[in-house]
């Protein structure tokens, strides 16, 4: 980067923490004519000279390029005199969590320690925790082993959820710098008990996603493939795919492939969800080079299914038209019910009807009921008329309340 450019860009950055300062203070008094008139504290003026002159000296960069010295990031000091100033924004101003993070994270860099007993200061858990893990990630790509001996004497206690998510931070900014040593040091933990397994190939997929998204993709493919056979090697498969196919969906579906039959049903399925996420017809062309035997068919179906319905009903209604009927595809055609039930009840309720699992049916049928009945009274009472229901099955959808699953109808949700 040019040095014209990296002044520039720190100029800009201690500029941005100034105004958002003041941004922030103006919109919380800003109804108030005797605070708005009040004078600026020694911070401000340190943080509007600090601007000022930095934005000054690049603007004279071309003039004076040999004379200006680097602008330098804010020192520990400054940066916990911005964190006072940060806290006591008020709570209403909604950049006043960002900032703080942000500046927990420069603290990180030169006091990590500092950093983390300040997240106690936090009044949301969940801001907290964002903050926490934030840090986190700064300390151990620096410096992985003190992260590393800090987490098993602070960590020991915690509850599973947070230990989890806090270790996983610290293998992620360890991943950063050293990927290799980051897995040598997950792949050594205890598979003791299920729950030891479970957090272990947590971490590891945390290393293998970092790695992946620091351009490392080929070097965490030969590291999974020198793994022995297993649940572990089985976990990080699909790690790899999941992430891959978000970028190139053909190449991660080549890798699966070339797995033959040791590609099992959840890795299929991993890269069906992650391709229809950006490209349902693609994965659905890719699905059909699969046989409707495949045990990983029908959840694909409905993985892809899920997708479409978000963005097109009537290409993915003509896509499922097209597949053979078989008992696999229920959940697929549940999903899409469940989709069309809010935009085209009399479609939906065809659907519905066409299920071949008896209590799934008569859920799905009530669910576009409830919706048809309430967006369009008389045409729901016309179908019923001209329907070959019994009384009991009238009475039970004349009676259906509208009901959501986990995500919005999310039928086969992977994760």
């Amino acid at each position: 980067m040019p040095r014209s450019s990296l002044k520039l860009y720190l100029a800009v950055w201690i500029a941005s923490i100034a105004i958002a300062f003041f941004i922030g203070r103006s919109q919380s008094f800003s109804g108030s004519s005797t605070r708005d008139q009040r004078a600026p504290t020694d911070l401000e003026t340190l943080l509007l000279e600090r601007s000022s002159s930095s934005l000054n000296r690049t603007a004279s960069s071309q003039e004076a390029e040999n004379e200006l010295q680097p602008l330098q990031q804010p020192n520990r000091e400054q940066t916990l005199q911005m964190l006072t100033a940060a806290f006591e924004l008020p709570q209403s101003d909604p950049s006043r969590s960002s900032t703080i993070r942000n500046l927990l994270k420069q603290l990180a860099i030169t006091d990590p320690l500092t950093a983390l007993e300040l997240t106690d200061s936090i009044s949301s858990l969940r801001d907290a925790e964002r903050a926490r893990t934030d840090i986190l990630k700064v300390w151990a790509n620096r410096e992985p082993m003190a992260a590393l001996a800090w987490a098993d004497t602070h960590l020991a206690d915690v509850p599973s959820n947070l230990r989890s998510s806090q270790m996983r931070a610290i293998m992620q900014g360890f991943a950063a710098s050293n990927p290799k040593a980051a897995f040598s040091y997950a792949n050594g933990l205890s598979e003791a008990t299920p729950a030891d397994m479970r957090f272990k190939n947590r971490l590891l997929g945390a290393v293998i996603e970092t790695q992946i998204q620091s351009g490392g993709l080929a070097d965490a493919q030969t590291t999974i493939a020198l793994l022995a056979d297993g649940p572990t090697k089985e976990h990080l498969q699909r790690e790899l795919v999941d992430e891959w196919a978000a970028f190139d969906p053909d190449a991660a579906a080549a890798y699966v492939q070339s797995l033959g039959d040791a590609a099992n049903t959840q890795l299929k399925t991993t890269l069906i969800s992650e391709w229809a996420e950006n490209d349902p017809a693609a994965a659905a062309a890719w699905l059909s080079t699969l046989s409707t035997e495949d045990p990983a068919y029908g959840r694909a179906t409905a993985e892809i299914t899920r997708e479409w319905t978000r963005y097109d009903l009537t290409a993915s209604s003509e896509w499922l038209n097209s597949l053979p009927a078989s008992p696999e595809l229920d959940r697929a055609v549940a999903t899409y019910t469940y989709r069309a039930a809010q935009e085209d009840p009399p479609t939906a309720m065809s659907w519905a009807e066409s299920i071949n699992n008896d209590r799934m049916r008569s859920k799905m049928m009530e669910q576009v009921a409830a919706n048809w009945k309430t967006e369009d009274a008389q045409s729901f009472t016309n179908y019923l008329d001209k329907s070959d229901l019994s009384e009991k099955e009238r009475e039970q959808l004349e009676s259906a309340k509208s009901w959501h699953t986990p995500g919005g109808g999310n039928w086969g949700r992977r994760r």
